[in-house]
């Protein structure tokens, strides 16, 4: 009894105080002044201390005592919350006057400050109420509170609810004694529920099986097979272990029923059975079945509505990362952590220019065409697709599920998805639409991955230098290539074959950086790059063409004077007489172009093949060109057949 009135005083005395701590949150939001903070912060200090000081009070009131103890204890609670809730008071009083003087004597924080000094004094009353009763749990302390502690007790004893439907259920009952089960058959059956009986264990688990009951009363000592046993056997099933089992039995033996509860069981009776503790224990059953059959349809809904968001966010996000964000106590949570992985970013060559020649459900029937076919590749090798960038795919090895051998992973994933473009060609080809080539840059470090943004609206995503530095050498690569950076080149052990090393000084990266085209990874992925080789041709006569070279977005202002000496695929020899250093973009145009290809080309410089006195001889990739303009320099080719007249 002492125990409930101590929660329910508690509660009363909480409550002020509860209401001091949320006035004072909402002032902290709102107050500004240096001064009124710092009383602000005397305020929740005394009502931390006057929160601890109730909690210590009560717990002492209630324990046994001697009556000099308990008036010592007392005076003691009562001078420290007398000087806890006035700091309160008095603090929040300070504030008042210094807002009245300061012109600010209305508005909310006005309002609040008055309520908080309210609530304070209201708990002052309170406490001395209290403390002028000799038993501050007896009645006439609770009536002075407004607590009807009298009637809460009496409603303990109240035999019905009102509005609460009575259950009934499917109850199996089994015991060898045929009029134990008749006299239960007689006692339930008057109650509603339905009754089914069995003479033995093993009758029992047929009947189980048969039809499952929502209760099963079990004798315990039955001569083929045990109550005991027949849970065990039950608790193998796991359609049947969550039957609710009430075990009666003619014996009060302690160890028995511990065992029966260890191994399943929801009560024990004791025969005879009293019908009123037999009703109660049943319906007690039968209503933790029904929250339990509740819970598990709310269970299978909620998974029902996690299967959907996954497959709604697995459209936008890696599984991975939906995993982290649904299951996680923090997932959603902003910030990050440094991690080692290794990032893939590939890049459509000349698509600008593309989805400038195709219509805009052409373009995205190329797009998911590609995207596609790249997709799963990425998932064989354990990378997490964070981000779709237009064309470009960003994506992660070793995050957020971390693994050792990322590096390696990437790379073997990086050159069968090269050789994956030959499947989205085909395609490309059968429906009419233009092919296309990839480059793909690999880099490792150590990055900050996380929750990027604000607490509206933010994205699982990746951070640092490392990131800036694998986008700098995608920007070197050409179609059909996978470069990959000297740190991801040191994380693998195994053997790749490289088909040029190259030191480049990339826009924003303090040192130059050694880059790796890699053609082939050894065991055990055995990935190869298939490449198709590229037969160049003369063309019948050396088409000039005007270049700028191009660093970063900016372009030069010296014109480059050149001729296009042979050409084949999105591949060219030219001549000119300024010397290039290898991998420079250009900015090319043509002016034999007929005026309706009136178009701009882009160029990569690959390898200076010869020097002839002040002339050089360079090969060029075109990264980017509308279809027509390199259609139109193919034309110039002489076709073998004609050469060899």
């Amino acid at each position: 009894m002492v125990s409930a009135r101590l929660d329910i005083l508690r509660q009363e005395l909480l409550a002020p105080i509860l209401s001091i701590e949320g006035y004072t949150e909402l002032l902290r939001g709102s107050l500004k002044d240096e001064d009124f903070l710092s009383d602000l912060e005397k305020i929740e200090k005394a009502s931390i201390q006057t929160r601890g000081l109730v909690y210590e009070m009560l717990e002492a009131e209630s324990s046994e005592r001697s009556e000099e103890d308990r008036d010592s204890q007392r005076s003691k609670y009562k001078h420290d919350l007398r000087n806890s809730v006035g700091a309160i008071a008095g603090y929040s009083e300070i504030i008042l006057e210094d807002m009245e003087d300061d012109g600010a004597g209305e508005g909310e924080d006005h309002e609040y400050l008055n309520h908080l000094v309210g609530e304070a004094n209201k708990l002052l009353d309170m406490l001395e109420t209290l403390f002028q009763s000799d038993d501050i749990f007896s009645e006439a302390a609770g009536e002075s509170l407004n607590v009807d502690i009298h009637s809460i007790f009496d409603s303990f004893e109240k035999a019905e609810v009102e509005g609460v439907e009575v259950i009934t259920g499917h109850i199996l009952i089994v015991d060898d004694n045929e009029s134990v089960r008749n006299i239960l058959a007689h006692k339930l059956k008057k109650q509603g529920h339905t009754i089914r009986m069995g003479g033995s264990g093993r009758e029992a688990l047929n009947l189980i099986r048969e039809q499952v009951p929502d209760i099963l009363l079990l004798d315990l000592f039955m001569y083929d097979m045990n109550g005991f046993e027949v849970l065990k056997e039950m608790h193998k099933d796991e359609d049947l272990r969550s039957i609710p089992v009430i075990i009666i039995t003619g014996l009060k033996d302690k160890n028995a029923a511990v065992r029966c509860i260890e191994a399943g069981a929801f009560d024990i009776l004791t025969k005879p059975v009293n019908p009123a503790l037999l009703d109660a224990r049943v319906t007690a059953c039968l209503e933790k079945k029904a929250w339990r059959d509740k819970e598990q349809e709310y269970q299978r809904e909620l998974e029902k509505s996690f299967a959907l968001i996954r497959q709604v966010f697995g459209r936008y996000m890696s599984d991975e990362v939906v995993k982290e964000i649904l299951e996680a106590d923090d997932g959603m949570a902003l910030g990050g952590a440094k991690q080692q992985i290794t990032i893939m970013m590939t890049d459509i060559r000349g698509f600008s220019m593309l989805s400038q020649e195709l219509d805009a459900e052409d373009c995205v029937s190329l797009l998911n065409n590609y995207f596609g076919t790249m997709t799963p590749l990425i998932q064989k090798y354990g990378g997490v697709i964070n981000e779709f960038l237009g064309d470009a795919i960003l994506a992660i090895f070793g995050a957020p599920v971390a693994i050792e051998d990322h590096a390696p992973k990437a790379l073997a994933c990086a050159l069968e998805m090269q050789n994956g473009m030959n499947d989205v060609n085909q395609r490309n080809r059968e429906m009419g639409l233009p092919e296309v080539e990839m480059g793909i840059a690999l880099n490792t470090g150590e990055v900050v991955v996380g929750n990027i943004g604000s607490e509206r609206r933010q994205k699982y995503g990746v951070v640092g230098h490392h990131v800036n530095l694998t986008a700098r050498i995608e920007s070197f690569t050409i179609g059909r290539q996978v470069m990959i950076s000297q740190y991801t080149m040191e994380a693998i052990e195994t053997a790749v074959k490289v088909a040029q090393t190259l030191e480049v000084e990339a826009k924003g990266i303090r040192n130059p950086v050694k880059i790796y085209e890699v053609v082939g990874i050894g065991e055990p992925f055995n990935v190869s790059l298939v490449r198709k080789e590229v037969t160049l041709l003369p063309l019948a006569e050396p088409l000039l063409m005007h270049m700028r070279t191009l660093t970063g977005k900016a372009v030069a202002d010296e014109t480059i004077h050149a001729h296009i000496i042979e050409a084949g695929g999105r591949a060219a020899i030219m001549q000119c007489g300024t010397e290039l250093e290898k991998l420079t973009n250009l900015r090319v145009t043509i002016p034999s172009f007929p005026q309706s290809l009136d178009e701009q080309l882009f160029a990569k410089v690959m390898k200076l093949i010869d020097r002839q006195d002040d002339r050089y001889i360079y090969r060029i990739q075109i990264t980017s060109a509308a279809q027509a303009a390199r259609d139109f320099i193919l034309s110039q080719v002489v076709e073998p057949s004609a050469t060899s007249d």
